[in-house]
């Protein structure tokens, strides 16, 4: 028997039972103190990275969201971020004159932040629990917790001087991380 695709109204009442799940599942396992509901409280606060469920969860068909969650980086954006230039604790990129700011790994967006400078500031969290910083960015064209694909134009770089570029830095728990090989 062939697997029927399911519309939108079933990814959405699958969602709501598995969140209901989730929350009722989350209450009963603090009232037996097996876990301290608290504790929960703060690490959804620091942005829990949920791509990781939402692909287990997906599967190979993409069940219930009907997006690719990979966790490698586009060739084409390798070759872009390949040809940085190493600043303290990150890098900067220049591009060309009508070229984007592409993410660089799969992730949620968790910060947009306007900088004094009148510049941008987004932080997505990586699928690899990686922070990716990009900087010094002219305008951005995604919002808070929207989920970003590898090559996924996500802002326009600053311009200065006719050079167009941006900064780009990678942390892992507060500690920058050297992705590229010099």
């Amino acid at each position: 028997m062939k697997n029927p695709e399911l519309n939108f109204i079933d990814r959405f009442l699958y969602k709501l039972l598995i969140g209901t799940f989730l929350l009722l599942a989350v209450i009963f396992l603090s009232r037996l103190q097996v876990i301290n509901i608290e504790d929960v409280r703060f690490e959804l606060g620091q942005h829990y990275n949920i791509l990781k469920i939402i692909k287990a969860l997906n599967g190979k068909n993409n069940f219930l969201l009907p997006i690719d969650i990979s966790d490698s980086v586009a060739s084409e954006v390798a070759l872009v971020y390949d040809k940085s230039k190493k600043i303290p604790n990150g890098y900067r990129i220049e591009l060309t004159e009508f070229q984007g700011v592409e993410a660089y790994k799969t992730g949620i967006v968790v910060e947009v932040r306007k900088n004094s400078d009148h510049t941008y500031r987004l932080k997505v969290k990586g699928i690899d629990d990686y922070e990716y910083i990009y900087d010094k960015l002219a305008t951005v064209n995604c919002n808070i917790y929207k989920i970003v694909q590898s090559g996924e134009v996500i802002a326009a770089p600053f311009s200065q001087e006719d050079v167009n570029y941006f900064e780009f830095y990678v942390y892992n728990q507060d500690q920058p991380v050297n992705l590229f090989i010099e």
